[in-house]
């Protein structure tokens, strides 16, 4: 577990601290966080800052962690059951939903971009009550584009047994 995530474990229950991360979304009142993200690199413009900034003000929104997954798999779970006309076979035809158009959408940003783009996408899955893989956002978005490729296998993955069978036994 990244030293980041161990603090916002630690600190997951204090209000003040929370609301103090929280600041670290919005770029002008980013500066309340730094005093608690210091040690953790949070301060400044490099990715590695950006990066750290997000993923600790994304839990302090939505501060339901899991530990396996990535942004691939949290935009599948988004997805309604009508928006994956890849898993029935109908291929490229059929146009993208709208969880698949934003998804779509934050695989083609920059290092600029995409800490932006996961938030609003992070804050949609808290409203949904979608826990997300904070460890592998934070090495993700410190490391991007790097991990392109595996949020979009993760999302565009063959459908398991198992969610077809839950899906047959909903019939």
């Amino acid at each position: 577990m990244s030293a980041l995530m161990e603090f916002l474990l630690r600190n997951a229950d204090n209000k003040r601290v929370m609301a103090a991360l929280r600041c670290g979304l919005v770029e002008n009142t980013e500066m309340r966080a730094w005093p608690l993200l210091a040690h953790l690199d949070g301060i400044g413009n490099s990715q590695r800052a950006r990066a750290v900034r997000t993923v600790a003000g994304l839990f302090a929104l939505h501060p339901r962690n899991c530990v396996s997954g990535n942004m691939g798999t949290v935009c599948r779970q988004l997805c309604g059951n009508d928006e994956r006309p890849w898993e029935n076979g109908a291929g490229t035809d059929a146009d993208p939903g709208p969880v698949e158009r934003r998804f779509l959408y934050l695989l083609n940003a920059d290092r600029e971009e995409v800490c932006g783009r996961v938030s609003r996408l992070v804050r949609y899955a808290g409203g949904k009550d979608i826990p997300v893989n904070y460890t592998a956002l934070e090495k993700d978005l410190a490391e991007w584009p790097r991990a392109r490729e595996i949020w979009a296998a993760s999302f565009w993955a063959p459908a398991r047994d198992d969610t077809a069978q839950t899906e047959g036994e909903a019939s």
